[in-house]
This record gives C-alpha cells, sequence and structure tokens, in this order.
C-alpha cells in the first residue's frame, strides 16, 4: 500500500506491505450542513441558553471579543464580521469593540499570522491587543483556586461589560477537549494558574483526559472562566477536511457540552485493536513546535501496544519550544522524575515541567518514538528521549526490525486531533 503524509509544506509516500496494516484512521469526512455563513448567522439568532448576542448589547457597553491564536484552525477573519454586526445591531459602537489574542503562553504572532487570522480590514479597524503571560502588569487578581495558587487573568476582562469567546473544539490532553472555557484558562491567564491546571492534567494519564468531556482539570477551568465574566461563547466543529460542520453560539458551559459531542463522534475513531508502529503525521499549524507536535503523540499513545514504536513526522520549525526554554535543557521524563525536579527546584516552569510528563510518560515508559523532522536534529532529539531518523523509510527499518516482519501498524492521518477508541 502507497501512503502519502503531510510533512509541513510538502508530502512524504512509503509502502507498507498490506498485510501489515492494522488501520489507517482520519477524522471523519462530514459534507458540511450550509455554509458557514448560515451556520454563523442561525447559531447566533438562536444561542444557547441566552438571549440572541443584539440583546446582550447595550449602547455605551464594553465588549471584549478573546479570540484563539495562530496554532488554531479556527476561521476567525470569517466569524468576526457576523460577531461585530451583531454586536452593532445592539448598539455597540466601533470603538468599544476591543478584540483580544488568547496566546496562552504561546510565542508573540507576526504581523503575517495576525492579519491571516482576523483581516486586514479588522486589524486595521478595531483595537486588537496581545496576551502576555510572563507581563505581570497586564494581569488583575481573581481569586485563589485550592486556597493557595493565585488566579490572574488579562486586565481587559475588568474594562469590559461583556465578554465574548472564540474558538475551534478538538480533543486536548490538557482539558479533555479545546474550546469552552479554555479561552480564558490558559488563554489570558497567568503563569501560576495555568502551571496549576496542566500540572494537574500530568498527574493522570492520556487516556483519562484526552477526549474526556468531564474532568477535573476542565472543572477547574470553567470555573475560572466564570469568575473572569465569560459571558457568550462561539465554538466551532471541523471535520476531518477542514470544512466547518456546526457552530454554536450562546451559554459557555452549554455550547462546551453541544460541541464536544459532536466533536467526538468526529474525532474518536474505532480500532480492532493496539499496534506494534503507530506513524502519526503532524500537519501544520501544529507542526510549529515540539510542544503543539505533542498532540500528535497524545493520540499515538491511545493506539500503542505497550513497548510498541511511534514514528512522528513534525518538521517543528522553531524547534522544540521557545518559550519555554527548560523542556530543552532537561528532556522529556516521566512524572515522578519531574516532581522530584520541581521539589528540588532544579525545574521552575510548572509549565513547562507538565508538558515534560505529557510527552516523557509516554516516549520514556510507554513506547519507543521515532522522530522525523526538519528543525530538530539528531543530537537534540535524542537529548530529550526520541530516537532519530533521517526519513521514513529508516523510521520503518528501525521499527520492523524491532518488532519483526508480521508487525501490525496504524497510521494516523490528522493525528493532532484524534481519539483511537479500541474495540472491547
Amino acid at each position: 500500500m502507497l501512503i502519502r503524509l503531510p510533512f509541513g509544506k510538502e508530502e512524504v509516500e512509503f509502502e507498507v506491505p498490506d498485510e501489515n496494516i492494522l488501520a489507517i484512521l482520519k477524522p471523519l469526512g462530514l459534507a458540511p450542513k450550509v455554509d458557514l455563513t448560515s451556520l454563523t448567522i442561525n447559531a447566533l439568532s438562536r444561542p444557547i441558553g441566552l438571549p440572541p448576542l443584539s440583546d446582550l448589547a447595550s449602547k455605551g457597553a464594553k465588549v471584549l471579543i478573546v479570540i484563539d491564536d495562530y496554532t488554531r484552525k479556527t476561521p476567525t477573519r470569517a466569524l468576526l464580521p457576523h460577531i461585530i454586526r451583531e454586536l452593532r445591531k445592539g448598539g455597540i459602537r466601533e470603538s468599544d469593540i476591543t478584540i483580544l489574542m488568547a496566546l496562552g503562553t504561546h510565542r508573540p504572532p507576526s504581523e503575517k499570522e495576525v492579519e491571516y487570522k482576523i483581516g486586514k480590514e479588522i486589524r486595521d479597524r478595531y483595537a486588537v491587543l496581545f496576551h502576555n503571560w510572563k507581563d505581570d502588569t497586564q494581569m488583575i487578581k481573581l481569586g485563589k483556586v485550592d486556597g493557595k495558587v493565585i488566579v490572574k487573568v488579562n486586565k481587559a476582562v475588568k474594562e469590559a461589560d461583556l465578554i465574548l469567546g472564540l474558538g475551534m473544539i478538538i480533543p486536548h490532553r490538557v482539558s479533555g477537549y479545546s474550546g469552552g472555557g479554555k479561552i480564558i484558562q490558559p488563554g489570558i491567564s497567568g503563569p501560576e494558574i495555568t502551571g496549576y491546571t496542566h500540572w494537574m492534567s500530568a498527574k493522570f494519564p492520556s487516556e483519562e483526559i484526552l477526549g474526556v468531556f468531564d474532568n477535573p482539570v476542565k472543572r477547574c477551568i470553567d470555573l475560572i472562566a466564570e469568575e473572569a465574566g465569560l459571558k457568550f461563547l462561539v465554538n466551532l466543529v471541523l471535520d476531518g477536511r477542514g470544512n466547518v460542520i456546526d457552530v454554536f453560539a450562546g451559554d459557555f458551559r452549554e455550547v462546551h457540552r453541544k460541541g464536544s459531542f459532536l466533536a467526538k463522534r468526529v474525532y474518536g475513531v474505532k480500532v480492532p485493536g493496539k499496534a506494534d508502529i503507530v506513524i502519526a503525521d503532524c500537519p501544520p499549524p501544529t507542526d510549529i513546535d515540539m510542544w503543539q507536535a505533542a498532540k500528535s503523540l497524545y493520540a499515538a499513545s491511545l493506539a500503542v501496544k505497550p513497548e510498541g514504536t511511534i514514528v512522528l513526522l513534525a518538521t517543528c520549525p522553531e524547534g522544540i519550544s521557545k518559550e519555554h526554554p527548560e523542556v530543552e535543557e532537561v528532556g522529556y521524563r516521566p512524572y515522578d522524575e519531574i516532581k522530584c525536579l520541581l521539589e528540588k527546584g532544579e525545574v521552575t516552569d510548572l509549565i513547562a515541567a507538565s508538558h515534560m510528563v505529557h510527552v516523557g510518560e509516554i516516549i520514556r515508559r510507554k513506547a519507543r518514538c521515532i522522530l522525523i523532522s526538519k528543525g530538530i536534529g539528531r543530537g537534540l532529539a535524542e537529548h530529550i528521549g526520541f530516537e532519530y531518523a533521517s526519513n521514513i523509510e529508516e523510521a520503518l527499518e528501525l521499527a520492523i526490525k524491532r518488532h519483526g516482519s508480521r508487525a501490525k501498524i496504524i497510521v494516523l492521518r490528522e493525528a493532532p486531533s484524534l481519539i483511537p477508541i479500541v474495540k472491547a
């Protein structure tokens, strides 16, 4: 069988004997019900659990629209004009609308990325802010979680009378699904609370978080979003071809619940069993660095046998993570090792520590992982815990030599968004 997978802006192709293929998985390709404009207008006019946006808006009110960033495929520039039109219909002035990009702990966007995300016209006409998790002067304190962890969010929420969130829903290793209250935490939050929620997720294996709607991390995130004042949410679900299947708008909890059910139908793919070898792609924009590309590993970990091999195709032009250099210094390690380093003060970035554990538990304990990358060379890959191959043929040769000529192989297409579900 000839297989083609994306590798940055290119494709790689390779052959696998038919008898070795256990499954080739990809998100469900659902034809959109109607066009995006109609879906958006319908969702905004009939929101879930809230009056229409034009009724929530009042003349003279300050509105904050919080959007996701360049690492997400949300067609924000197509959605914003409809949202703004509804606000204007309710009497909101153009000068009273602010757009805040929820960068979480990601790097600042380039101007090209900003214009691609929101469009030049909106960039020129409206106030656009960018969350900086490292700048404490941007933050206000909301309170504490667990009696000790300070919750800080971007001070723009204090200046707003109405807060809207805009994003997309796919499976997520930290919270179960992206979207929902994540637009606030970690989207526009300070490092203390973001470290807390991420470290909480590191205590659970992937199977108990990824694609699980109700979990302790999500419940914490929702409480923070509510405290910050998130009122109205617009979330959408895409199919495996990148088409918008549906748009949900209204109360942020109910929107996320309904959207996540649809997302599980699209991204939850059944497999007859686990494989000796799992090959996972990592299409743009999730291949920007290993911080994002790790999403493919999380999916692969659900489909690989214990002591199996994962082959990860991820270009990673920006390396490991510019915002979290401790990952490159320390490498990926299991939970107990990172916990020990935290206690000794040898690791200080709790957000990075969580990421190290998420990946480390997979590549150090569950399976071996062979990385094929343009932005991460052999020396660095091996330092952080991966094996390395120059190309897919070399990786497959290594994996088949390890598991034998009868090794069963699963291929994951659009791996960052998949939830492989092994049949009982």
